[in-house]
């Protein structure tokens, strides 16, 4: 009796416990209740109604003697598991057996209906059980319904940098940012509270805060920290999936005014203009688990931008083996460190290669039994690529052409090929060698394999993106350059190029074509103000913006399909899918043919002609490779311009 008398006071201790028991007691009479209601129709006799209330006071105490034992009044429910499932039913059990030999030996009832017995403790069962779950039910869904206003964040380092950080929020309370406690290794200082905000713990204990608290990002206010131990705090907040911020040194403290426009980090969907999409998570995350899961995943291009994203996202997901290829043996290397300690249970494989090396690209997909290739690599700066064609053709669509027929010779289930809007009646040289790439991977379509194609517009944040250019521009106090006052692009984020080529790749039955909503193309110049300003300075005052003109290439505004491209919706309305009417496959493979004969002679005024007969949508501006013009060829077709819809299902 001992053991369930010392939890039960313990637990009177603790605020939470008289709420849940009242809600529990009131649970056990009403079961205990409804189970003679039901053993006599409701019809209860009047010795049976007197027995019922003689032996409640026995069952309560049974029943809470027991919850108590089983912790099952620690805490709220919001959190309840399976395993508060399983103690659910011992303590049903075992308050039945205490209440039994209550009543044989406490009470001495005889002719205690056994049926009653049994009732109520299938009905106590349902109905706590039944209530745990609803709560967090309930809970879950409210938290889907309404998503969160403000940003929860969790200050790490509880000194004076901290503190004085936890002011400027509190001051700038526009910036929607909820302090939910601090972390600090003094153990003096646990569970102190700081203007009002406690300290909920050590470095090792985040995992649990985040996940207790809902955390968004982490605030490291640190300065006298060393690498080493920032390095550690920033690897253990990014493996709960949250946002991190670092202030910078002491000397940056005092040689500054504020804190937080140090922690400045302008959000994506503000450069946008839009919200960043978000797709919805139960149905997408069921079909990508479905496609990745147990399966061996090839990414090309694994440590560029959309690569490096890609495998993580992969690896989350976990594949059977996750293979790295790429050129570049230094971002291989280091895309492998973070996966390998992001994901210690995904067997990660780094190759180190040119997919040119047809052979030996061909014996990995054999030898692994790929299942899925994520094609990323290509060439993608426009302006280079329009001095290097030979170079733009060999990886851009000879490549892509190695990759398919590896796909179609060891029956690969499916192929992902990452192209871009500036596929789309292209002026540039890489814009031709994308829009060839899709038609390849069309062209092979049909055969046993499925290709999928994903068009994206500019990825902002991106290696070489604009957004990069700028932020160094104005960090060297200026100019920013701006081709054209009037250029517009379509944008996306990372994670939604990401998204899109997951969710589009698992969603694809061969030879389509998908989009992202993007919204409204957004001028170049605007995007270059909002960064100017997002870093406290004044456009055209403090920052001068420079227009220095369009480069060879590039268009004024982009376009993301033409005609002969039907436009149909897909189960997500923020993915469109464009169907072709087709082309020549054996005229367009022969020319492809030719193509490889004019690379191999360095022949540049075949190999522009060439690309003009494949794509005829084309106009190349003039260029210039080494000394010579890229021949300004124009088709004679005309397509008709359309307006992009998207169509919700």
């Amino acid at each position: 009796m001992k053991t369930l008398t010392k939890p039960m006071i313990s637990a009177l201790k603790h605020t939470r416990w008289f709420p849940t028991a009242v809600v529990q007691i009131l649970l056990v009479i009403g079961g205990y209740g409804l189970a003679f209601g039901l053993r006599f129709d409701f019809r209860l006799p009047t010795e049976y109604t007197q027995m019922m209330l003689v032996s409640l006071p026995l069952l309560l105490v049974c029943r809470m003697a027991v919850y108590t034992y089983y912790k099952l009044n620690s805490g709220w429910w919001r959190f309840v598991s399976m395993v508060d499932l399983i103690n659910l039913t011992k303590a049903v059990i075992a308050g039945t057996g205490c209440f039994l030999i209550g009543l044989g030996f406490v009470l001495g009832l005889e002719g205690f209906p056994r049926s009653v017995i049994v009732l109520e403790a299938v009905l106590n069962f349902m109905l706590l059980g039944g209530v745990r779950f609803g709560v967090r039910w309930f809970r879950e869904a409210l938290v889907k319904k309404e998503p969160k206003q403000f940003t929860y964040a969790l200050i790490v380092g509880a000194g004076n940098a901290g503190t004085q950080l936890l002011n400027e929020i509190r001051i700038n309370s526009h910036l929607g940012i909820r302090v939910v406690g601090f972390i600090d290794d003094d153990e003096r200082k646990r569970n102190a509270y700081i203007q009002g905000v406690q300290v909920l713990g050590s470095r090792k204990d985040i995992p649990q805060i985040v996940k207790k608290y809902d955390v968004d990002e982490a605030l490291i206010a640190i300065p006298s920290a060393s690498r080493k131990r920032i390095a550690s705090i920033v690897r253990t907040a990014r493996s709960c999936g949250i946002k991190v911020r670092i202030l910078p040194s002491l000397l940056k403290l005092i040689e500054n005014d504020g804190l937080w426009s140090q922690l400045r980090e302008v959000p994506y969907d503000e450069l946008l203009g839009r919200p960043i999409v978000k797709f919805r998570r139960e149905t997408d995350l069921t079909l990508l688990k479905k496609e990745i899961r147990g399966k061996t995943v090839l990414v090309t291009g694994a440590a560029g931008s959309i690569g490096r994203e890609l495998s993580y996202q992969t690896a989350a997901l976990k594949p059977h083996e996750l293979i790295l290829y790429e050129r570049d043996e230094n971002g291989l290397y280091f895309v492998e460190l973070e996966l390998k300690e992001r994901f210690p249970d995904c067997k990660i494989t780094p190759v180190v290669g040119d997919i040119l090396n047809r052979q030996k690209f061909n014996e990995l997909v054999a030898r692994d039994h790929v299942d899925l290739i994520y094609h990323a690599a290509a060439y993608k700066h426009v302006p280079m690529m329009q001095r290097e064609p030979f170079e733009a053709v060999r990886n851009n669509i000879f490549v892509t052409k190695i990759v398919a027929e590896a796909v179609l010779a060891n029956n690969v289930e499916k192929c992902v090929f990452l192209s871009t809007d500036k596929a789309v009646k292209p002026t540039s040289i890489m814009g031709a060698t994308k829009r060839i790439g899709e038609m390849i991977l069309q062209g092979y379509s049909g055969d046993g394999s499925k290709f999928i194609i994903v068009r994206f517009g500019n990825v902002i944040g991106s290696n070489g993106s604009v957004l990069q250019l700028f932020k160094k521009q104005i960090a060297h106090g200026g100019p920013v350059t701006v081709t054209h006052a009037e250029a517009s692009r379509y944008f996306m984020s990372i994670s939604e190029a990401v998204q899109l080529v997951m969710t589009a790749g698992a969603m694809g039955q061969g030879g389509e074509i998908y989009l992202l909503d993007m919204g409204e193309p957004i001028k170049i110049t605007d995007l270059a103000r909002k960064l100017i300003e997002a870093s406290g300075l004044t456009p055209g005052k403090d920052i001068e913006i420079k227009y220095i003109g369009l480069r060879p290439g590039e268009k004024l505004t982009e376009e993301l399909f033409w005609k002969g491209e039907n436009i149909m919706p897909t189960q997500n309305k923020k993915i469109t899918r464009l169907k072709s009417n087709g082309f020549n496959k054996d005229l367009f493979f022969m020319q492809l043919n030719r193509l490889q004969s004019f690379v191999r002679d360095q022949n540049d005024h075949e190999l522009i002609e060439t690309l003009n007969d494949l794509v005829p949508e084309a106009t190349f501006s003039n260029g210039k490779k080494n000394g010579h013009s890229v021949v300004r060829t124009k088709s004679t077709h005309k397509p008709t311009e359309k307006k992009m819809t998207f169509v919700e299902n």
